[in-house]
């Protein structure tokens, strides 16, 4: 009898181990269980900072994007305003189709002084002088011109200088065979050759490219003088009008 009292007791001891046991096993797997979770949690976190930073990376560029944009929108509305240098024209809806009436560049001819003849003063430093190109019709067929044309000047030094447009409305001129009733005027600011206040121009040669052309013709500059150099200015007081009367 007392033999089995002490078996009853024992395996009560051990009943009771194998539970204490049994219940630190599953404290440790659900202490286990938070750390990982914790961990993973961290790391789902760093993993989530990470995307959405190479995302706002990635957002970055597109901004650049919208940037670019503006500054193309920027300049497309500065060439509508006449700021270009080149001699290519923006058509508008409304224009008559020239493209195969143009007059090309060497089917005409350039003289100074305009079809009203004319010189610009260059030793009036006071007022703005207009120097004038007469554009005729060399050619057997009727052509048109419309825009601005290209105008370079090259100093006696060699510089170049990309007049700007003015802000004038350009318009059709049709030119007959023979006829040279359209020219290009140059607006300008005359200076004193010898002027030691501020930098002179002293034109030499004149590069002219009719409105949409790719070639120029080269006149010598025949009236002599300087211009104040404003060939890095936004807004500079030497510059071309489109082509006219």
């Amino acid at each position: 009898m007392t033999a089995k009292l002490n078996r009853v007791a024992r395996c009560a001891a051990a009943v009771l181990t194998v539970v204490a046991v049994g219940a630190g096993a599953a404290a440790c797997d659900s202490s286990s269980g938070s750390g990982a979770s914790k961990t993973s949690a961290q790391s789902g976190a760093g993993q989530d900072s990470s995307s959405t930073a190479q995302g706002g990376s990635q957002d970055k560029p597109r901004s650049g994007t919208t940037a670019e944009g503006s500054a193309q929108h920027k300049v497309k509305s500065m060439s509508q305003k006449g700021s270009r240098t080149d001699a290519v024209n923006p058509v508008p809806a409304s224009a008559p189709a020239t493209g195969s009436s143009r007059c090309h560049t060497g089917e005409l001819g350039y003289t100074w002084g305009g079809p009203h003849g004319g010189a610009p003063d260059m030793n009036d430093s006071t007022d703005q002088q207009i120097a004038s190109i007469a554009l005729k019709n060399r050619s057997d067929r009727t052509c048109t011109l419309r825009g601005f044309p290209g105008v370079r000047l090259i100093s006696k030094t060699g510089e170049a200088w990309d007049l700007r447009r003015s802000s004038d409305t350009p318009s059709t001129m049709t030119l007959h065979p023979g006829e040279s009733t359209a020219s290009i005027s140059i607006m300008l600011l005359a200076i004193p050759a010898d002027t030691k206040d501020t930098k002179p121009f002293v034109p030499s040669k004149v590069l002219i490219t009719p409105p949409n052309e790719t070639t120029h013709v080269t006149l010598d500059w025949p009236y002599g003088g300087a211009i104040l150099d404003q060939s890095g200015a936004t807004h500079p007081g030497t510059f071309v009008s489109p082509v006219g009367i």
